[in-house]
């Protein structure tokens, strides 16, 4: 009787410790988002396939990261994924991390957390280990987080394996978020921990893992082996375009049929064209798909006279934000990123095409100084690539940057930032800067939007102008026929 009260006390002092609101199905995160009806199938299936072991190729692997761009989806498509589970009566623990909530935007209550959810659809056994945990160490959520998940998660299930359970399915853990935690050098040691967990493979646990590829949340997976760990990449392979047309035209119909002003709506509304370039702006991202529908579908205002706002016909009234979901999210990004002076001066290289702008005055500047054509373009690498796209080395060398200074850079923002082959090349082999977001253009360039880390078109291409005539005072053909010529200024050049 005593050992009942006091495994009682353990597990009471447990729920000081969990952090509620990391749920998938916590009160606080009320309306959660999740994938639309019809979206993300494929991708939902291939998650869903891994853990019942229905799919050959990852039948092995106890661990899944789903990994993608900031505002891919991978939350709604975590969330989706736990609602199913629950359905389905799987044991199932989550924690959504959120930078903004005390609770979950630190892994301080991670373990616990988990714990605790175990706990309560687990046989009374697991519980009774657990609340035996913290009476023998009642400063247990003080310890390393190794530590905690030993005592707190391991040793409790061995327990309950070794007491006669078992099951046909594997218990989950789902964890998203993880690059929302406020500390990176945690984020890597919480993947290192699950990879620790499950290592024996004597416990019937699997752990999903959603993020943006981050560094240090990347590096901490690529050293893991391939035969524990299978990996999704949120990208177009998974037709995102479809699902976002699909989602946007669902949403319009409800607006049409909803809204308490939807007789002012005509038939044809919206534009095929509109609903085109809402799609292309999205960038495979449903954030911004799911940002334009929260602004249009307002039912104190017109959405047809919002959607032209969205579109750039109308301008919004004053203190009015279309895209104020979306602009916290670049605003918040680029915050957490060291060297953003220069990692912005790359992002315009990229937006603002500088090769294109200055096209037309390199061939002046090759015919007034009789150079043979596409030497000045030569002596920068300039590479006219597809739009969005800008070649690291043409970068490096117009901003006199070190080779491979870009792909430090873009490390830091690789939610928004792709540094990758240029796929359309015919050489195959031109690493470029690509833009995740095509949203993330206007954003810098609207200084309402973007503030301190505005683009100033002007500034730029002033900027610009100088890198190309000091990269052009470098080359010696250039220096040859000036010493040859009566000098006259630069600017007479242009």
């Amino acid at each position: 009787m005593l050992m009942q009260e006091s495994t009682t006390g353990g597990f009471e002092r447990l729920q000081e410790h969990v952090g509620h609101g990391a749920f998938h199905d916590s009160g606080e995160r009320f309306d959660p988002p999740k994938c639309h009806h019809n979206t993300r199938v494929a991708i939902i299936k291939r998650i869903t396939d891994w853990i019942s072991g229905l799919n050959e190729d990852t039948r092995r692997a106890l661990i899944m990261w789903l990994y993608g761009a900031a505002g891919a989806g991978k939350s709604a498509i975590a969330q989706t994924i736990a609602e199913i589970l629950d359905d389905q009566h799987f044991v199932l623990a989550s924690f959504f991390f959120w930078r903004n909530d005390s609770q979950r935007g630190t892994s301080k209550m991670l373990v616990t957390t988990l714990a605790y959810q175990l706990a309560v659809k687990l046989p009374l056994v697991f519980r009774e280990r657990l609340g035996l945990a913290f009476e023998n160490d009642p400063l247990i959520t003080k310890r390393s987080l190794e530590a905690q998940f030993k005592t707190l998660v391991r040793e409790p299930l061995l327990e309950l394996l070794h007491s006669g359970f078992s099951t046909n399915n594997h218990i989950v853990v789902i964890i998203d978020g993880l690059d929302e935690c406020e500390d990176p050098q945690v984020q890597a040691r919480i993947v290192d921990l699950s990879f620790s967990l499950l290592h024996s493979r004597d416990i019937p646990l699997k752990i999903f893992i959603a993020s943006r590829p981050e560094i240090n949340i990347s590096s901490s997976f690529d050293r893991k082996p391939f035969s524990t760990l299978a990996r999704i990449a949120l990208d177009d392979g998974y037709q995102s375009e479809e699902d976002i047309r699909h989602f946007l035209a669902d949403k319009f119909n409800e607006i049409k049929t909803q809204h308490p002003l939807r007789s002012y709506i005509p038939v044809g509304w919206p534009a095929k064209d509109s609903l085109d370039t809402l799609v292309r702006k999205s960038s495979g991202q449903f954030i911004y798909a799911s940002t334009v529908v929260k602004y249009v579908a307002s039912l104190h205002h017109q959405p047809t006279h919002r959607l032209e706002v969205v579109l750039g016909i109308q301008l919004p009234k004053a203190g009015d934000s279309p895209f104020a979901e979306l602009d916290a999210l670049y605003r918040h990004i680029l915050m957490g990123v060291e060297d953003v002076t220069l990692i912005l001066q790359v992002i315009g290289c990229v937006v603002l095409h500088p090769l294109h702008h200055y096209y037309s005055s390199v061939t002046f500047i090759e015919a007034f100084l009789s150079l043979v054509p596409g030497d000045v373009i030569g002596c920068v690498v300039l590479h006219p690539l597809h739009h969005y796209y800008s070649s690291v080395t043409f970068i490096e060398a117009f901003l006199s940057l070190v080779p491979g200074d870009v792909q430090l850079l873009m490390q830091n923002i690789g939610s928004l930032i792709s540094v990758e082959n240029h796929p359309y090349h015919p050489n195959g082999a031109v690493l470029t800067v690509r833009l995740l977001h095509a949203s993330l253009k206007d954003y810098l360039l609207d200084p309402s939007r973007s503030k301190d880390f505005f683009l100033d078109r002007i500034k730029m291409h002033t900027h610009y102008a100088e890198l190309c005539l000091a990269h052009m005072m470098e080359l010696p053909v250039l220096q040859s026929n000036l010493s040859r010529r009566p000098f006259m200024g630069m600017s007479h050049m242009f």
